[in-house]
């Protein structure tokens, strides 16, 4: 029994131990894990966070690359760029010590040799940091806790990609950042963002893009963001020879291209003219835009407001604001009551001598200076009189206003035009409601109706293109990898404005504006130019017309040339206080655009610029007169030989209208006398006669080093000096 027991006991022990063996390893495993942990998770940690920045999953985006915006001769107004952030890694990565000293040590040297040299190339890109600034950042890089990832420019926000691709590739391929265990390893950060590469040509026309996310804010990027944006696909990551590569497995489509109307060369003479007159009137704001008659495209549009930096685009004032068109509105008024028959051209008003107040109402109507006499329609409009333009409409229409304004939707100025573009404004013109003493004078001038200036700017151009009005467009053509997929076409609005002797009619009298009338600043000695003058008074809200400082609305509109219309252009601009008037504010813009606008057009034919009455007569240089000779009476010019047919080197010397010709006698020994040569006769001449040659500029031989039949030795040096 006892024996029993004790084998019993033992068996316990034995097994005892064994649990204890087992708990006794657990417990040491568990240990050794959260050691391990513990080394992961705060020794090791910035490892394997930079290593987790490497992983890439398995399945990813493929970002479509967003279409190009282009001019209408196909220049890039708007593309995608890579831009960059590199950051420089001073420590090493190496976990095994004798080979982390070893790489740190190759660091540490190629730091200390050339990190002035590397500041010099950093600054030589990036001149905005010096050198000395440049090497001070370095330093600190070296000695910070973020040694492992410090940025290469100083100062640099995280919302910033400073570095182009081409300065990337620069820097890359350095001594400095070269793959790792050649120079500093390096991290990369990349983002593409939108380029202007013309600056803020047209800016707010074109658009923008939100910083730091795909999404448009305004102008062409937004309207036709879904054309450009293209379609995403989805591809993964493999790796050939360590090397890792994307494979598609369903392929991106990239955005298509919008082809605009805009023209560079002219969009950069519309800014530089209006921002000039902004300039020198101190105005509030101002908008210039140019279109071509026959199809409305847009080919300047420029929306320039006063900062404190100079005047920049802010908004596009030029189809999102609405104002009160003021005199550039008397055609449409004068349009409307000719076509309808109420008055005549040959009607005649006295205009009170410039102050009237016999509207009703209390409101007293003026006109500029002392206003004029009795003036005929023609009269009314070249002097831009507001009394007798509304004194002819108001008695014409004063028992029918609503008809009044038929007329003019029927002209066509109250469309809205939405321009391809998010966000434009519409016209103003109210229909119908009640009609008070002074409602339709100051209507029938410009006053109670307000609309963007491009609906001014169409009216106009309807003018110009024979009766008919065209929507103005921005975007012409959708391409996608070069071929056309859509052809926007031109849109009518009205295929005839008016009767075509009222057209005739308003076509006349807007040219004798500009013959002699307010317009006259608008005029040129090279082409005949037609438009109207505008000032309108802005309204101040709730205050009306009467708070303070007055601010105005001066504008002109016309087209050119007016006898063959190819453009049609408006310049609008706000000013406060002084005098202001559209005749001398926006006027000399207007002509300035319409110079500079033809003159890049004048193709002139060749033969124009032949002179009829002076013989020319071509330099000729001493060198081959066989040559000479040949070329000579090519140009019908027969030249005089003064000793043998058979020269082959000699000078021409003009005497009177005769070329004489006369030989360079080679001597052996003596040096040739090459002068008046040019190099290629002059450099196998030398040659020939065995000296050794150098030259000296361009052009014909004005000198040289061994002077002409002195004594020279086979190999000596000569030197020729060539100059034009």
């Amino acid at each position: 029994m006892a024996g029993k027991v004790k084998e019993k006991n033992s068996e316990k022990r034995r097994v005892s131990r064994r649990y204890l063996t087992i708990f006794l390893f657990v417990m040491l495993w568990g240990v050794l894990i959260i050691v391990k942990m513990s080394i992961v998770m705060f020794a090791e940690r910035q490892y394997w966070n930079d290593v987790s920045k490497n992983l890439i999953p398995a399945n990813r985006t493929i970002e479509p690359r967003r279409g190009n915006i282009l001019s209408d001769e196909g220049l890039l107004l708007v593309s995608s760029m890579k831009h960059y952030r590199i950051f420089l890694d001073f420590a090493t990565y190496e976990k095994n010590q004798k080979r982390a000293e070893a790489d740190q040590h190759r660091k540490d040297t190629l730091f200390e040799r050339h990190i002035d040299e590397f500041a010099r190339v950093i600054n030589r890109m990036f001149p905005q940091y010096s050198v000395r600034q440049l090497r001070q950042h370095f330093i600190t890089g070296r000695t910070s806790k973020s040694k492992h990832s410090w940025p290469l420019l100083p100062g640099v926000s995280r919302n910033l990609y400073p570095i182009s691709y081409n300065q990337y590739k620069t820097l890359t391929g350095t001594v400095w950042l070269r793959p790792k265990n050649e120079g500093w390893f390096y991290s990369l950060e990349s983002k593409i963002s939108r380029e202007q590469p013309f600056g803020t040509l047209a800016s707010r026309t074109l658009g923008d893009m939100f910083a730091g996310k795909d999404s448009a804010r305004f102008g062409l990027e937004l309207s036709f963001d879904s054309i450009l944006r293209g379609t995403p696909g989805i591809g993964h990551i493999e790796k050939v020879q360590n090397v890792s590569h994307m494979v598609a497995d369903i392929p991106q489509i990239d955005g298509c291209d919008i082809v605009t109307t805009i023209n560079v060369d002219m969009q950069d003479v519309t800014e530089v003219a209006l921002r000039r007159e902004l300039e020198l009137v101190n105005a509030a704001s101002g908008t210039a835009v140019l279109m071509e008659v026959a199809t409305g495209d847009i080919k300047a549009i420029a929306s320039l407001t006063r900062t404190e930096n100079g005047y920049y685009e802010i908004q596009n004032n030029a189809v999102r604001d609405i104002f009160e068109p003021g005199s550039t509105f008397k055609p449409v008024s004068f349009m409307v009551a000719l076509d309808d028959g109420k008055i005549s051209i040959t009607d005649s008003v006295f205009c009170e001598w410039g102050r009237y107040a016999g509207f009703g109402g209390g409101a007293v109507m003026t006109d500029a200076g002392i206003g004029y006499g009795w003036l005929d329609v023609p009269g009314i409009i070249k002097n831009s009189c507001n009394i007798g333009t509304s004194k002819l409409i108001t008695a014409a229409y004063k028992d029918d206003p609503q008809a009044f304004v038929d007329g003019i939707y029927r002209t066509g100025i109250n469309t809205h035009f939405e321009m391809q573009l998010i966000g434009t404004g519409a016209p103003v013109i109210r229909k119908d409601g009640y009609w008070d003493a002074t409602r339709l004078p100051w209507m029938s001038i410009g006053y109670n109706s307000q609309m963007p200036v491009i609906n001014t700017l169409a009216f106009y151009n309807g003018i110009a293109n024979g009766g008919k009005m065209v929507e103005p467009r921005l975007v012409t053509e959708i391409r996608h990898e070069g071929k056309v997929v859509e052809r926007i076409p031109v849109k009518v609005v009205r295929e005839r404005m008016c009767k075509d002797k009222t057209l005739e009619q308003i076509k006349m009298m807007l040219e004798g504006v500009v013959d002699g009338g307010s317009g006259i600043n608008a005029a040129s000695r090279h082409f005949k130019v037609a438009g109207k003058t505008g000032t309108a008074q802005i309204s101040q809200g709730a205050a009306g017309y009467r708070n303070g400082i007055r601010t105005h609305m001066v504008s002109f509109c016309g087209y050119f040339p007016a006898d063959k219309p190819q453009y049609t252009c408006i310049v609008s601009i706000s000013t406060s206080g002084g005098a202001a008037g559209g005749g001398t504010m926006a006027a000399p813009v207007f002509h300035e655009i319409s110079e500079k606008v033809m003159a890049r057009r004048i193709l002139r034919s060749v033969s124009e610029a032949v002179d009829t009455v002076n013989q020319f007569l071509p330099a000729v240089l001493a060198g081959d007169m066989n040559s000479t000779r040949l070329v000579l009476r090519k140009l019908g010019m027969k030249p005089e030989w003064k000793e043998s047919d058979s020269l082959t080197w000699g000078r021409v010397t003009l005497d009177s209208i005769q070329f004489r010709m006369t030989p360079i006698i080679e001597r052996e020994g003596l040096v040739p006398n090459v002068v008046g040569m040019g190099a290629q006769d002059a450099l196998y001449i030398l040659e020939s006669a065995g000296l050794r040659v150098e030259i000296a500029g361009v052009g014909r031989v004005r000198s040289q080093s061994l002077p002409g039949n002195s004594r020279f030795r086979k190999g000596d040096r000569i030197r020729i000096n060539l100059s034009m």
